[in-house]
């Protein structure tokens, strides 16, 4: 533990966060991690109760904890006790691991295209291209091997990581993170049958990003083909993730990995899909939906409603549904059982 480390305690801790110290407050915090994997001088993170198994083997010399979990912590340990440990993680986290100082910096092999408009403090990486007409926004970080298309607008303090690919006339807005190997603005999947032939339907839409949006590595984002694609305001998507052309994603809305979304969807505002989630096209998704782990959507969804299984339904409805299924062999024995004495009623006149 050095000097520095040695400096913040438990009591600071809980000053940061907004928390309450049970125990020693004058113990030296070095770190923060979880509670199998912290070490002595270290804050193990303690939020679910599954993890209260760790507890008796773990090494920390502090707890970050919920008041309903205080209890599992070692007698004489200090905590800081906090109603919701994450955004005190958060907070934490932010403290032991504050973020790197970058300079403001145009690579000589970076390529520049004709009328390209650099913001003051902005960043561009090695092998990095910029067509012609780009616009980029103060201290904007544009990374190693990237490529931006002619006529993209991208707005102040975004960060595009390396290999990230956006294609011409694309609209990033502000505070906008694109993590590796993702891809803006690629053409939808869109053929009409012609003579015997699939015949390419023209994409002439915009991806279009609104601020403060995340993009996890390797998601697709296609752009219109008439309208816009638009990822609303404050949205996060994950990684490995697929936004077809012309789907409309309302403000604050979440997307675990593997999602795959059809053309021309509509969602609303604060709406939830779990990991593997597939969404057919044309539908209408209502603000605050929710749609469970692998649920494979072909029909709308009212607001506020939560949808589950292949193919979905209420989640209520397909849990009934599974309790059946369960049941079944059971269901099948005594109607076998009912069919042998019907037959021996039936011989027996």
């Amino acid at each position: 533990m050095n000097a520095k480390e040695s400096d913040f305690t438990v009591g600071d801790a809980a000053r940061l966060v907004g928390g309450s110290v049970s125990g020693d407050g004058s113990i030296p915090v070095a770190g923060v991690g979880p509670v199998d994997e912290v070490q002595p001088g270290g804050m193990a993170f303690l939020a679910a109760k599954r993890y209260t198994k760790y507890v008796p083997e773990g090494k920390a010399t502090s707890y970050l904890v919920s008041p309903a979990l205080e209890r599992y912590v070692p007698e004489g340990v200090p905590c800081v006790v906090v109603e919701d440990p994450h955004p005190a993680l958060r907070t934490l986290l932010g403290r032991f691991h504050p973020s790197r100082e970058w300079q403001a910096d145009i690579h000589p092999t970076a390529i520049i295209g004709n009328g390209t408009q650099l913001g003051e403090g902005v960043s561009v990486g090695p092998y990095a291209v910029l067509e012609d007409d780009v616009q980029l926004g103060d201290r904007s970080r544009v990374g190693a091997h990237c490529v931006i298309g002619r006529e993209t607008r991208i707005g102040v303090d975004c960060m595009l990581y390396p290999q990230v690919v956006v294609y011409h006339e694309s609209v990033i807005g502000d505070r906008v993170v694109v993590h590796a190997g993702a891809r803006i603005g690629s053409d939808g999947f869109g053929f009409t049958f012609v003579d015997g032939a699939h015949l390419k339907m023209p994409q002439v839409g915009r991806a279009v990003i609104e601020n403060d949006v995340e993009i996890g590595a390797n998601t697709t984002i296609d752009h219109g083909s008439l309208g816009d694609t638009v990822i609303g305001r404050g949205s996060k998507l994950d990684n490995l993730i697929h936004m077809a052309h012309n789907v409309k994603v309302g403000a604050l809305s979440l997307f675990a990995a593997l999602v795959g979304v059809a053309g021309s969807t509509r969602i609303g505002e604060g709406v939830w899909m779990g990991g593997q989630v597939g969404v057919s096209n044309h539908l209408e998704i209502g603000d605050g939906a929710r749609l469970a782990i692998a649920t494979k959507l072909m029909r709308d969804v009212p607001a506020g409603v939560t949808m589950s299984g292949h193919p979905s339904r209420p989640h209520r409805e397909q849990l009934r549904r599974q309790a059946h299924l369960g049941r079944l062999s059971k269901l099948v024995d005594r109607i076998t059982a009912v069919e042998g004495a019907v037959e021996r009623m039936e011989s027996e006149r």
